[in-house]
């Protein structure tokens, strides 16, 4: 009796198992935002990220677009590099941007989603870069949108900060350059960051 018991229990959980995989199966092709809520709650940022991406092909939400992006960042920067180019040339990144700061919905804390996407993107950049082109074109990117009024965690701030952490002296020496070229605000985040990149750039 007991192993009629043991046997029914072992079939019915292998049964319930076999439905849980067909479920979620059916929810990563009709639901992905679903999935991807799901595996973020769990921790699975990669995961998450790529479907974000399927929920992005399936809707055309550039939110969702940005999603992936984050969370590939600093995890899989060849894919969110990809996925950060398609986002920046996409119709409605601005918008997107600007919706994101009305909603909040966004993991930044200081600073405009767009300044901190775009810091995202060039950090990506540079992390990847290999040719002092590659290299040019993160630095370009960070410097083309960073406003005037040099707002607080603006992109090139970002990237600043990124490669002063890499200890990278020839790379910070570049953006010093940048910075005693532009006509910048001096206001204190660029005072702190030109002293950062001063003291990088000279060891």
């Amino acid at each position: 009796m007991r192993k009629l018991v043991l046997k029914t229990a072992l079939v019915t959980l292998g049964v319930l198992l076999v439905l849980a995989v067909a479920v979620f199966g059916v929810l990563s092709l009709c639901a992905p935002a679903l999935v991807c809520d799901f595996t973020a709650s769990l921790g699975m940022e990669t995961v998450s990220a790529d479907y974000a991406y399927q929920e992005y092909q399936r809707s055309g939400s550039l939110s969702y677009l940005a999603r992936s992006v984050e969370l590939c960042a600093g995890r899989d920067d060849e894919n969110a590099c990809r996925r950060f180019d398609l986002l920046y040339a996409a119709d409605g990144f601005e918008e997107m941007c600007a919706s994101r700061d009305v909603t909040q919905d966004s993991p930044v804390r200081l600073g405009s989603y767009h300044d901190y996407i775009c810091g995202v993107g060039a950090c990506v950049k540079y992390r990847l870069a290999q040719t002092q082109a590659e290299y040019d074109e993160a630095l370009s990117l960070a410097l083309e949108e960073t406003d005037i009024e040099f707002p607080v965690a603006n992109p090139l701030y970002r990237l600043s900060v990124e490669a002063a952490s890499a200890g990278d002296e020839a790379f910070c020496a570049s953006l010093l350059a940048v910075y005693e070229d532009a006509d910048f605000t001096h206001n204190t985040d660029y005072l702190t960051i030109v002293n950062i990149l001063r003291e990088v750039a000279s060891e």
